[in-house]
């Protein structure tokens, strides 16, 4: 097979499996949360966290795996666990992986649920429901908690998450609950004072466009190599 005819089939098969393949690759999206410690008596390495102490929360979300509430305006995006991290006072606070019960944790968006705004993570669509956590040092499962409400309709457009990127305070803010504790006993409380919504991935993917011109360039290379085989053939008969 002549390079030119090598060329041609792989852009061939490029354009078809291309078309046959998803056309792009959703987006990686980083939720950050950060606000000061409010109380704590949790044992473990809890001990000796003070109020003021920073808390950091933070994960990513694939913006295109996600469940949409049959019952509210809410969606929810399925959380990475292998890539949440939070620190109370610098201390590792881990999320159990897998989630107690095959539940799945996630980062849910409410849309004028009916007339406000927010951000929920739950193991439910509908309502907050805490995810499950380890306390280094502790043998239980504790359960962290968290929600920010703005009574402001308008915050979110919509239920998807590539149109809710950007930084959120406390502007407008009706309730917050960011907590940890057992049986819905809050062991340690936490101060709510933003969420970052930024992406961080995502490859880009030719769009049916690019592949058709693709498409229409190996058709054209095609065609001009055979043009010249024609006329090859045709000078040496007639030389003949």
């Amino acid at each position: 097979m002549s390079p030119i005819n090598k060329l041609v089939l792989a852009l061939t098969m490029f354009v078809y499996f291309g078309l046959a393949a998803p056309l792009a690759r959703a987006d990686l999206v980083s939720i950050a949360v950060t606000g000061p410690v409010a109380f704590n008596v949790i044992q473990g390495n809890m001990v000796g966290v003070q109020p003021g102490d920073p808390v950091v929360m933070s994960f990513t979300v694939d913006s295109d795996v996600f469940v949409n509430s049959p019952n509210f305006p809410t969606r929810g995006y399925v959380v990475n666990l292998t890539s949440f991290v939070m620190t109370v006072g610098g201390r590792p606070v881990p999320i159990v992986n897998p989630q107690p019960g095959g539940q799945t944790a996630y980062f849910v968006l409410r849309n004028n649920d009916p007339a406000v705004d927010g951000f929920f993570l739950s193991t439910n669509l509908d309502f907050p429901f805490p995810v499950a956590v380890n306390i280094v040092g502790l043998t239980p499962i504790h359960e962290l908690d968290f929600l920010v409400t703005y009574n402001n309709g308008n915050v979110l457009s919509s239920l998807n998450i590539l149109d809710a990127l950007g930084t959120y305070g406390t502007s407008d803010l009706s309730v917050f609950n960011w907590s940890i504790g057992r049986f819905g006993n809050h062991g340690a409380e936490y101060n709510y004072q933003s969420i970052t919504l930024s992406r961080v991935g995502g490859a880009p993917v030719p769009e049916p466009a690019s592949l058709s011109l693709l498409a229409v360039g190996a058709l054209g290379l095609l065609a001009r190599a055979r043009r010249r085989r024609a006329n090859k053939a045709g000078v040496r008969t007639s030389d003949a």
